[in-house]
């Protein structure tokens, strides 16, 4: 399988962060390098031409960026890559131009790179002419971002990837905020047990000799060796041992909970909640809803997670508890995103079309709450409680959801 060349202005410092089948994720250090100039003026009262200027001071400010790049795919006829790349790479900045406008927090557009659809050489778009995507209720664009141009570039290189440059974001997704690790076995307990093996290791070579002895006698007389019948009687007795060990074992995997679900937990699946509905209200739906693609810019305010015991009766606390921690969620990866049909239309089969649509965001974000976070019924119901309060058409999606949940069900059963 040939690996795809990297963009046109790669750099040695940049860094691969993830790769799928779609897009590459990249880590671009130093992207925006924004200079300003302070200068201060005193201007004297006690005489009439005493007028005094400070020096003026510089400033420096420099932030890494993250670069999604939609690299060439060699099994596509060519001027049907250049569509698929060039559409997608669009639709995905203009969701979160929208969902920006729309008081949804999502990264920050820094600069565009699209290919062309007559040739295969790039052009660039600074961040100055995408400023539309950088007026948010949650941050802003730098002014100073640029994206290489096109004479200093080597136009040898015909790789027509299209790239997305987003502001790196500072935090944790929702997938390791809500995994609990497992404890480890110290070392002192293994170390333990590798010397009682070795000093059993040592008595055992002293009884070689009278266990040898005692079987030759017996096999004389015709009878079962001691040792052998010792030896059965063991195997009978680890052989049950194991058996109750497994099923120990089983209980225990079953009954502790490996996800965090404690009080702040439930206010992150809350407030994930209210998100979506937001996001929702502006006909964005996102299309790939799981975890892995929400984020929390502030999981260092809240303190880590307790034990898997203590978290299991910590669970049992009231989530209407009142915390001072606001989480900040941001939505990310809006790579397979889409705008539904607007609600208010006079066609009621498109209106059911959107509901549809909300309804299935819904159901993969409970399925991957489900099959990732064991335990995570609760926080889903958590996030559903928020998305009610947030959704203008929040009754009807819940009815589509249902009817969703059937359908994933018999898929389920039937195949």
């Amino acid at each position: 399988m040939m690996i795809p060349e990297p963009p046109r202005y790669y750099d040695s410092n940049w860094e691969l962060l993830s790769q799928g089948a779609e897009a590459r994720v990249w880590l671009v250090p130093n992207f925006i390098t924004r200079a300003t100039t302070n200068t201060g003026t005193n201007t004297g009262t006690n005489t009439t031409n005493n007028t005094g200027t400070n020096p003026s001071k510089s400033l420096s400010f420099t932030s890494d960026a993250i670069c999604k790049e939609r690299f060439v795919k060699s099994y596509r006829h060519p001027a049907l890559n250049d569509k698929l790349t060039r559409a997608r790479t669009k639709a995905e900045a203009k969701s979160l131009s929208k969902c920006r406008r729309g008081g949804v927090s999502v990264p920050v557009i820094l600069g565009i790179d699209i290919p062309p659809a007559s040739t295969s050489s790039a052009i660039s778009i600074s961040a100055s002419s995408t400023s539309t995507c950088g007026n948010g209720s949650n941050g802003s664009g730098g002014s100073g971002s640029t994206v290489p141009d096109n004479d200093n570039v080597n136009n040898d290189n015909n790789n027509s990837s299209a790239c997305l440059f987003l502001e790196k974001i500072e935090g944790c997704t929702l997938r390791s905020f809500f995994a609990i690790k497992p404890k480890k076995a110290s070392r002192s307990t293994a170390t333990a047990t590798t010397n009682e093996g070795e000093n059993g290791g040592d008595e055992g070579q002293g009884q070689v000799e009278g266990e040898a002895q005692g079987q030759a006698e017996a096999q004389a007389q015709g009878e079962e060796p001691a040792t052998k019948r010792a030896k059965l009687e063991n195997a009978n007795t680890d052989e049950a041992n194991t058996k109750n060990n497994n099923k120990n074992n089983n209980n225990n995997n079953n009954n502790t909970p490996h996800t965090r679900l404690d009080a702040y937990a439930k206010k992150v699946a809350h407030t994930t909640g209210i998100v979506i509905g937001k996001m929702h209200n502006i006909n964005i739906i996102h299309g790939d809803l799981t975890t892995s693609n929400i984020l929390l810019r502030n999981p260092n305010d809240v303190p880590p997670p307790l034990s898997s015991s203590v978290s299991s009766s910590s669970s049992s606390s009231s989530t209407d508890t009142k915390l001072s921690w606001e989480p900040d969620i941001v939505m990310i990866d809006f790579g397979l995103s889409s705008t539904s049909v607007n609600t208010s239309s006079k066609n009621k089969n498109s209106s059911s079309s959107s509901h549809e649509e909300r309804a299935v965001d819904l159901y993969v974000l409970e399925r991957a709450f489900i099959t990732t976070h064991v335990g995570g019924e609760v926080l889903v119901d958590e996030m559903l409680r928020g998305y009610k309060s947030s959704c203008k058409c929040s009754d009807s999606v819940f009815q589509r959801l249902s009817q969703v949940r059937l359908r994933g069900r018999k898929r389920e059963c039937f195949g």
